[in-house]
């Protein structure tokens, strides 16, 4: 197996060829490819080619045949049918021997998409403290959509906590440790990666029904809400969530085994002649 990516990339269990364009990329696939599996850079190539859409692009033009998508409403939302849901290293993530009474917001915090904004506005209505992470409070002021929320200055005070970008020990810490996962977006998420790794650490998800939620988020991981006063309800009802279940909940449903498999079946189905709906 042959991995094209950018510069700087590596890995431990296959060949890795750098590239910076399409002409690079093209140039960096061997001659003997069997099945080409596209995750960007969507090119015509003269092998059987699997694309995989993680963005939401409805609009665009997608000449190639065989695409996927990341959940059932990502598919529907191309007007198409084929997807394979993301897949972790459940492993990796672990229940917290402790926690705080804090939420945590855990996502690109000037993309107006992500609410921000209505999450700081919800700590203050409902007077819990909020832990931020996925940017530092200056990019607020980077976005037009956000600056002229005013959620840069809405989200001063002690209340609310920024922590920049995390990653590793620190990011498996804050969403282990916290009381909930908010995820108020007001955009159709094609996946939802961090809500799942909030439940993989025992951390319940308080979130709007848009995109895949639906798909991701059970009765065991957590609860929807539109409205401040579902939001009251659904903040309450997380109190009586297992930890345990929770992430029983999601480890069973999103192991990258099942993901993995999942490929290699499309892959069977295109190397056999299919083409995917």
């Amino acid at each position: 197996m042959v991995l094209v990516a950018a510069a700087g990339s590596s890995h431990p269990h296959c060949e890795v060829r750098q590239a910076a364009s399409k002409a690079e990329c093209r140039a960096a696939i061997p001659t003997d490819t069997d099945i080409v599996h596209f995750n960007s850079w969507f090119l015509d190539v003269p092998f059987p080619a699997l694309n995989t859409e993680h963005g939401y692009l409805p609009g665009q033009s997608r000449p190639q045949p065989n695409w996927n998508f990341v959940s059932a409403s990502h598919a529907r939302n191309h007007g198409r049918q084929t997807f394979v849901y993301n897949g972790f290293p459940v492993d990796d993530y672990r229940l917290s021997a402790t926690r705080n009474d804090r939420l945590l917001f855990l996502a690109g915090v000037a993309r107006a998409g992500k609410n921000l904004n209505r999450a700081v506005d919800l700590a203050k209505t409902f007077n819990f403290a909020l832990d931020i992470a996925g940017g530092p409070r200056w990019r607020l002021l980077t976005r037009s959509q956000v600056r002229r929320q005013g959620v840069f200055f809405k989200s001063l005070g002690r209340r609310y906590r920024f922590h920049g970008v995390v990653g590793g020990a620190e990011k498996l810490r804050l969403l282990g440790e916290a009381r909930a996962f908010l995820n108020p977006i007001a955009w159709e998420e094609p996946f939802g990666m961090a809500p799942v790794e909030a439940m993989l650490c025992g951390t319940p998800v308080l979130t709007t029904p848009r995109g895949a939620l639906p798909e991701i988020v059970d009765a065991d991981t957590g609860r929807f809400f539109d409205t401040d006063a579902e939001f009251a309800a659904a903040l309450s009802a997380i109190a009586d969530l297992s930890p345990g279940r929770c992430r029983d909940s999601a480890a069973d449903r999103f192991p990258i085994t099942r993901t993995a498999q999942a490929y290699l079946e499309l892959y069977a189905r295109i190397l056999d002649g299919e083409t995917l709906p």
